[in-house]
C-alpha cells in the first residue's frame, strides 16, 4: 500500500509539471507533451496544418496528404529517470483517408523494493504506455475532421490499470490567407481496470480551441491556443482558500482569481519565425504553467518555451526546451522523415 501511495504521488507530480489537469487526473500518458515542436510552442499547437506528423498524432484533423508515408520518432528526458518516447507513422488510403499509428511511452525509472523496515528486497519499474490509431478525412477543401482511438496502460509495480479514450477534432484551413483554426475534444473515455477496486480514476478530459495566422508579407506565424475550456477556474488546490459557511457550517473552497486571471490561464501564445523553408525558430508562453509552478519572488523563466526546427538533407530535426520552474527544464528531440523524399531522389 505504501508503494502505490508513493508511486501515485510521483505520477501526480509529473502531471503538475507536464499536464493540463492540475494534478487531479490519472494516466499522465494522456497529458504529457512529447514532440519537440509542440513543446517549443508553449506545449500546445493544434492549429498548424503543414503535414507534420508530430502535430497530426496529437490533433488528427491536421493530417493531410503531405503526411503520407511519414515516420516520426521522439525522445524527451524528464526529471530524475523519467523519460518520454514516441513513434508514429501515417499512410494515406484512397477510400478511407489519412491513417496514423502511434506508440507513446512514459517511463518513471527503476525503484528499490523495500519491506516495512526499509530493507531492500529487490527493484521494480513503473511506466505508462499508449497505443493509438488516428484517422483524418476532408469534408471539402477547407474543412477536415479527425479522430484518435487510444488504448492506454499503466503499470506501477504490481498495480496495473488501463482504459480507452477517443479524441475528436475539426480543422478549418485557408492556405491562401495563411489561416488555420481547430476545435478539439480530448480524452473522451473510461477506465477499464483500476489500480485497486474502489479507487476512482478520472481521465483528463479537455476541450481546446486555437488558431494560427501566417503573415503573408513577413516570415512569421503566430498562434493563440485556448486550453481547458470545460473548466473556467483553473486554480490549484494550494491557491484555494477554505471558508466556513455561516449557515451550514460546511467548509467551502473559494478562489480569489478575478476574470482576467482566469481568462489568461486558458491562453497559450506562440510564434514561429520561418527564416527559410528548412529553418524555423520557435517560442511560446504558457501563463497557466507559470502561475502553477513559479517560486514566489523567484519566478525565473517558468512558462517560457523555445526551440528550433531544421531540415538536413531528407531529415526533419526539431529541438524544444520547456522551462517549468527553478527545478529545471525538459529537453525534447524529434526526428521525422518522409519516405517519398527518398523516392524522388
Amino acid at each position: 500500500m505504501n508503494r502505490i501511495v508513493c508511486l501515485i504521488g510521483f505520477a501526480l507530480s509529473i502531471t503538475q509539471l507536464f499536464g493540463q489537469g492540475n494534478g487531479q487526473d490519472s494516466f499522465q500518458i494522456l497529458q504529457i507533451v512529447g514532440p519537440a515542436r509542440v513543446a517549443a510552442l508553449g506545449g500546445n499547437n493544434i492549429a498548424v496544418k503543414d503535414g507534420d506528423l508530430n502535430l497530426g498524432m496529437i490533433t488528427p484533423s491536421l493530417l493531410d496528404s503531405t503526411s503520407d508515408r511519414q515516420i516520426a520518432l521522439g525522445f524527451t528526458r524528464l526529471f530524475g529517470e523519467a523519460s518520454i518516447g514516441h513513434a508514429s507513422y501515417a499512410h494515406q488510403f484512397k477510400e478511407l483517408g489519412i491513417v496514423s499509428f502511434t506508440i507513446n511511452s512514459l517511463t518513471y525509472g527503476d525503484f528499490d523494493l523495500t519491506d516495512e523496515t526499509g530493507q531492500v528486497q529487490g527493484s521494480f519499474n513503473a511506466g505508462e504506455y499508449l497505443f493509438q490509431a488516428g484517422l483524418a478525412r476532408n469534408l471539402n477543401k477547407h474543412f477536415t475532421l479527425g479522430t484518435n482511438v487510444k488504448f492506454f496502460f499503466s503499470e506501477l509495480a504490481e498495480y496495473k490499470s488501463n482504459g480507452i479514450a477517443v479524441d475528436l477534432s475539426s480543422t478549418y484551413h485557408k492556405p491562401e490567407k495563411g489561416f488555420t483554426a481547430t476545435l478539439m475534444m480530448k480524452n473522451i473515455g473510461t477506465t477499464l481496470r483500476e489500480y485497486r477496486q474502489g479507487v476512482d480514476q478520472s481521465l483528463p478530459f479537455e476541450i481546446q480551441a486555437g488558431f494560427t495566422k501566417k503573415l503573408l508579407k513577413a516570415p512569421l506565424r503566430f498562434g493563440v491556443m485556448l486550453e481547458n475550456l470545460q473548466t473556467w477556474d483553473l486554480s490549484t488546490e494550494g491557491e484555494l482558500q477554505t471558508e466556513i459557511d455561516p449557515i451550514t457550517g460546511e467548509e467551502i473552497q473559494t478562489s480569489n482569481n478575478g476574470f482576467a486571471e482566469n481568462l489568461f490561464r486558458h491562453i497559450v501564445v506562440n510564434a514561429e519565425i520561418i527564416i527559410t523553408q528548412n529553418l524555423h525558430l520557435r517560442v511560446g508562453y504558457n501563463y497557466n504553467r507559470r502561475q502553477q509552478l513559479l517560486v514566489e519572488n523567484r519566478p525565473g523563466g517558468a512558462g517560457l518555451t523555445y526551440g528550433i526546427g531544421m531540415r538536413i538533407s531528407k531529415f526533419h530535426i526539431s529541438y524544444g526546451r520547456a522551462t517549468y520552474s527553478l527545478a529545471g527544464a525538459s529537453n525534447h528531440f524529434t526526428l521525422s522523415v518522409k519516405f517519398d523524399d527518398f523516392k524522388k531522389s
